[in-house]
């Protein structure tokens, strides 16, 4: 064991796992990258780690975004799952809710659920809506249910009862009797997975957490022995869905906390961009090998969710709103109906694009910014890789030869298609909910993020695109500045103008009671812990809610007025009018209790240079048809202050960023790239 401790966060993506080293001695970040190992995703983490740090045991601390979960329910190869309900109920997941989301179009079919109607089991039980106990557990029943379960092969159980987000004591019930008749099957809880009313959505956010869980579980638990034996003795954390971390033993409990676990590191990164620069709207766009992600930052906040649909099934767990595409740069072109399609078919990590020289005889986007000279043929990796010209020559001209294009006109072609698909992702979240996208600082990053961002920005006249350091580990950075997270939410549905006071502020104390024992089983202590106190309100009659956050202290008749007076500004900001003499109630009282980490914050350079940077090197590079004598930057080379014209192109280990002609680089005080239309 060394006297260097370090601060270590992985991120595994469709090609590349990213890697972030915090030396905590020297104060300095620095990157890693390896080729994802998708038939074992620990191998990558593991590999890129070992690089770096031989002895494991230097490690004061590890986060980790997974994809074992997501891709498990987005692939359909999650669990055999039964679902046990109250007798009586045994239908809520099949009826689901009657209204049709696109109602106009025709070719709509409701997704295929996760189990069928069969795969439900009845248990006698039932209590009451305000949580009372009308007729108590039946073991009978529950034995007679784990009967058909363990006869049925199932491997894992989902277990949702009427009105339990009121009173958990029967389904903690239910799972001691489960685990009695069906030792070493994993058990989800509605109560844990969400503590809210609406029957049918919790029982699907619990039937999706137990789809995932045995593969989620096993996997952390295989990382977890693997970080063991190479001398780690500290928890392994998750990044969670909601913006902070939890420990893997805590993830294990609730897996669908890490459905978003690997995206939404970039979202937590670019929060802390937007403090750090004073930069209240941000669109963040992380371009990987295989997906485009779209992200926002308004007002200084991340855009969260308590409730979102995944493949059409709704889940009452808070995510990060995060738009995704199939647009990487390992998306495939192909023919269609004799036109061009690109995506959202990907090479991945194996073969890869046919540039990586691994077999790959597709073109991808990668390969299209090969043709074009958008990319140094040896300066990928930091020079450590070096790109075959020739096999992606072949792999362009297998599709340009059938479209009757030339080869640099097929490029092109691609290109543009991949940013009009990633400018339609940003106005998904941006333009159809009323916000403009021109007001925002386009924030990219990914491998292959800074590549297109310009471009991007273009098709939504964007004129600000910043590059943050590190940007092909920006995610994997971000999940450093996360803290310890654990939200909590209950049912409250009461017109709050005849709120009983009190009573909302003994549910504030055991939420915080609750959340407090949480953080204390990760390693949290009382000086270490935040509380975030907020309500669902809505107008009396309407059915979506507007979360609103109480102020720090007491809980009086003077704070829920306060509250509900920035309801109705809440609401008249978002829908554009108010009724500030309109009945209010609360649905929802919520509960975010953080254990702040010691991270350290990046400091600005004192120094600022005026000198003129020099490229190392010079190519021919083609935009919009024109070539361009383009000079080739190392960004290690540019120093704060420095200012430089497109076109050029930018190499550093994680990314390349291609700056088209008329956009101005100037390198800011904390050595972010900050790019702008003719220097505006």
């Amino acid at each position: 064991m060394s006297d260097k401790y370090y601060r270590v966060s992985a991120d595994i993506g469709g090609t590349f796992t990213d890697l972030v080293f915090y030396d905590m001695e020297s104060g300095k970040y620095r990157s890693g990258k390896t080729l994802t190992t998708p038939k074992n995703l620990s191998d990558a983490v593991i590999n890129g780690i070992s690089v770096e740090i031989e002895d494991l045991s230097d490690i004061d601390f590890f986060v980790h975004g997974t994809t074992a979960g997501l891709n498990a329910f987005l692939e359909r190869k999650g669990a055999r799952v039964a679902l046990v309900v109250t007798k009586g109920f045994r239908d809520i997941y099949e009826i689901a809710r009657g209204n049709r989301p696109a109602m106009y179009d025709i070719r709509y079919r409701k997704p295929s659920p996760l189990l069928d109607p069969c795969d439900s089991y009845e248990v006698e039980e039932r209590l009451l809506t305000n949580g009372d106990v009308y007729k108590p557990v039946n073991e009978e029943s529950v034995a007679a249910a784990a009967a058909e379960i363990k006869k049925g092969n199932y491997t894992s159980v989902a277990v949702c009862l009427i009105n339990a987000y009121e009173n958990e004591a029967h389904e903690l019930e239910v799972e001691r009797l489960l685990h009695k008749y069906l030792p070493g099957v994993p058990v989800s809880l509605s109560h844990r997975v969400s503590h809210e009313w609406r029957e049918y959505e919790r029982t699907s956010s619990t039937v999706v957490n137990a789809y995932i869980a045995p593969i989620v579980q096993n996997y952390l638990e295989f990382l977890e022995q693997r970080m063991r034996a190479g001398s780690f003795t500290k928890n392994v954390h998750i990044m969670q869905s909601g913006g902070g971390v939890i420990t893997a033993e805590m993830a294990k409990r609730t897996p669908i906390q890490t459905l978003m676990s690997g995206p939404v590191g970039s979202a937590v990164g670019l929060n802390s961009l937007s403090q750090m620069l004073d930069y209240p709207n941000l669109i963040g766009v992380d371009m990987g090998g295989t997906s485009y992600d779209v992200s926002l930052i308004v007002d200084s906040r991340p855009d969260i969710s308590n409730e979102v649909y995944l493949e059409g099934f709704p889940i009452l767990v808070p995510m990060v709103n995060i738009h995704t595409i199939g647009a990487g740069g390992g998306s495939i072109a192909w023919i269609e109906a004799g036109g061009l399609r690109v995506g959202p078919k990907s090479a991945g990590a194996d073969p890869g694009p046919a540039c990586y020289g691994q077999g790959g005889t597709n073109p991808t986007i990668t390969d299209a910014n090969v043709i074009l000279g958008h990319i140094d043929l040896d300066g990928l990796l930091g020079g450590k890789m070096t790109l075959d010209l020739e096999a992606a020559k072949a792999a362009m001209m297998s599709v340009a030869e059938p479209l009757n294009m030339g080869m640099e006109e097929l490029a092109q072609g691609i290109c543009d298609i991949a940013d009009a698909k990633m400018a339609d992702a940003i106005r998904q979240l941006t333009v159809r909910k009323g916000i403009d996208p021109r007001e925002f600082v386009l924030v990219a990053f990914g491998g292959a993020g800074p590549m297109h961002a310009c471009s991007t920005a273009e098709e939504l006249e964007i004129t600000r695109v910043l590059i943050p350091e590190m940007p092909g580990t920006f995610s994997a950075w971000g999940m450093l500045q996360s803290d310890i997270r654990q939200d909590l939410s209950r049912t409250y549905q009461f017109n709050l103008s005849r709120a009983d006071v009190g009573d909302i502020s003994d549910k504030f104390d055991e939420m915080t009671a609750e959340a407090m024992d949480l953080l204390i089983r990760q390693d949290i202590t009382e000086d270490q812990a935040q509380f975030v106190r907020s309500a669902d309100i809505r107008y009396v009659g309407q059915e979506y809610t507007v979360r609103v956050n109480f102020a720090d202290g007491k809980i009086d008749q003077q704070a829920l007025e306060d509250t509900i007076a920035s309801f109705h500004e809440q609401h008249n900001l978002i829908y554009g009018f108010n009724n500030p003499n309109g009945e209010v109630e609360s649905v929802n009282l919520r509960l975010v209790g953080l254990g702040v980490l010691d991270k350290k914050d990046k400091e600005p350079s004192e120094i600022m240079s005026n000198d003129v940077p020099k490229p190392r090197k010079y190519q021919i590079s083609i935009f919009d048809g024109k070539k361009y004598d383009t000079g080739i930057y190392q960004r290690e080379d540019l120093l704060p202050g420095q200012i430089l014209m497109g076109p050029a192109i930018i190499e550093e280990l994680t990314a390349t960023t291609v700056v088209p002609p008329y956009w101005q680089v100037s390198v800011d005080s904390y050595n972010n790239l900050m790019i702008t239309k003719n220097g505006k």
